[in-house]
């Protein structure tokens, strides 16, 4: 039954005909790819060099996954003259891999799917056939680790240079967890169509590396694209987690800056049974008043009935104090811009990796966040 027949006798909506078009037109483009690869084969078969550097050995078929689902086709097999090797000279012609199942742009397509949904939905929005979740990451661990190097003509010359940085926490298969961590340098803020974006912001992404090693590698791509000796100040934003504060002592010219995201945390734990002091923390916090932010945990702490209560406002208090650089900063210097770690884990990381208990692997949750950044990055695979 053809699809006139098909319309006039069952009826179609507009989205059932698209489909029913498709279905066929894939056909016809998987006949038409089995037809011209056969073709091709028999060209070079009758070819004379060919003939003259390659014996035909055998007939076999071959089964591929492509975008318009599995081909099959009939080539020829090669011993060479030259070396005794054996190939199959039409797959050679085209670049299919002797042991390629799944063609290159459908396992790219694979991806780039993963980078944004689940391996399940990805498989079936890159291809007509059922591929497996291990399909999925197959691919992935094929492509590796991947990062945007950027093309550096010469060196940018910035006053005032901006790092942020967060972790996520993510569950794995076994049972146990990773954090991994990102780490984002920009040269500020700027208006883009009506909307404040980080002006020129570079994403990068780490797994199981040492504090070290990240912040080294932090202060060489700052060195790379940067006239370092320009900079007068570089800000390093975050949470005041030891491995951040760790970044000052790699990168030169640096102070600290506490995410408010974090200390507005600190200040609604503090005050969630006097909300009335709320106000007044704030108040002292915005005049750099060291001193009346102590005055007031203590008079919260003195009021405070239950002793686990007593012990929530004194680790507010604690972590209120012992990031007080990173808070008055905010008074002191006009450059400050505040940190959005917090949204930015949540967007880069989060929607992908934590936000469902997925169950990673440790490898596949390092490959997935290099990926992660490689696309915000603006990248292409």
């Amino acid at each position: 039954m053809n699809v006139f027949e098909d319309l006039l006798k069952n009826g179609m909506n507009i989205t059932e005909l698209v489909a029913k078009i498709k279905e066929l037109t894939d056909k016809l483009g998987r006949e038409a790819i089995e037809a011209i690869i056969e073709e091709l084969d028999k060209i070079i078969k009758e070819d004379k060099r060919r003939k003259e550097k390659w014996i035909v050995e055998r007939k076999d078929k071959k089964r591929l996954t492509t975008a318009l689902g599995d081909i099959e086709y009939e080539r020829t097999y090669y011993k060479s003259r030259e070396d005794g090797r054996y190939t199959y000279l039409v797959d050679d012609a085209l670049e299919i891999g002797r042991h390629e199942r799944i063609e290159k742009g459908v396992k790219i397509k694979l991806v780039e799917n993963a980078i944004e949904e689940s391996y399940e939905k990805s498989s079936k929005k890159a291809c007509p056939e059922e591929l497996s979740k291990q399909t999925v990451l197959n691919a992935i661990k094929e492509i590796g680790e991947v990062e945007v190097k950027r093309e550096i003509n010469e060196k940018k010359e910035v006053r005032v240079l901006y790092i942020e940085a967060d972790e996520d926490h993510v569950p794995l298969q076994d049972g146990s967890s990773e954090t991994p961590r990102l780490i984002y340098i920009h040269e500020g803020r700027e208006e883009k169509n009506e909307r404040n974006v980080l002006k020129n912001v570079y994403y990068k992404a780490y797994v199981g590396e040492k504090a070290e090693d990240i912040w080294i590698d932090v202060a060489n791509y700052i060195e790379d694209n940067y006239e370092v000796e320009k900079i007068e100040k570089i800000y390093i934003g975050g949470d005041g987690a030891p491995w951040i504060k760790e970044g000052l002592e790699w990168i030169v010219k640096s102070r600290f800056v506490l995410d408010r995201y974090h200390l507005n945390k600190y200040v609604l734990k503090a005050t969630s049974k006097e909300p009335k002091y709320r106000d007044k923390i704030w108040r002292a916090i915005n005049e750099g008043d060291k001193e009346g932010v102590k005055k007031i945990f203590g008079e919260l702490i003195k009021i405070a009935k239950e002793e686990k209560e007593k012990e929530k406002i004194k680790e507010a208090k604690r972590y209120i104090l012992n990031n007080w650089e990173g808070i008055k900063i905010y008074k002191e210097d006009e450059d400050v811009i505040g940190c959005s770690a917090e949204g930015h884990i949540s967007h880069v990381f989060s929607a992908r990796l934590s936000r469902n208990p997925l169950g990673w692997s440790r490898e596949g949750l390092k490959l997935m966040a290099k990926l992660r950044v490689f696309s915000k990055n603006g990248a292409f695979l």
